[in-house]
């Protein structure tokens, strides 16, 4: 069975200027001389998504555009939506 761990990073945004948390899932092979070793880690979620406009809250419903986002790395998981 796969290991997940979520981690946590601190990063400047180049577009509020300001630093942000950015959450990472992580999702690894609890074997590390499995062979092939399997380590996926995507980013999907900022916690100054509402800051930067990459979040738009309208009522109940919760929009993300993450193509606003300058981290490079940084998309939305399926089926997670980002806090």
């Amino acid at each position: 069975m796969n290991k997940v761990q979520l981690r946590y990073e601190q990063c400047q945004c180049s577009k509020i200027d300001k630093e942000v948390t950015i959450t990472s899932i992580i999702i690894e092979d609890p074997d590390p001389d499995a062979m092939p070793y399997v380590s996926i880690q995507q980013a999907f979620d900022c916690d100054q998504k509402k800051s930067c406009g990459v979040l738009t809250i309208s009522g109940k419903k919760r929009q993300f555009n993450w193509a606003d986002c300058t981290h490079p790395n940084l998309t939305e998981v399926s089926g997670c939506d980002g806090g």
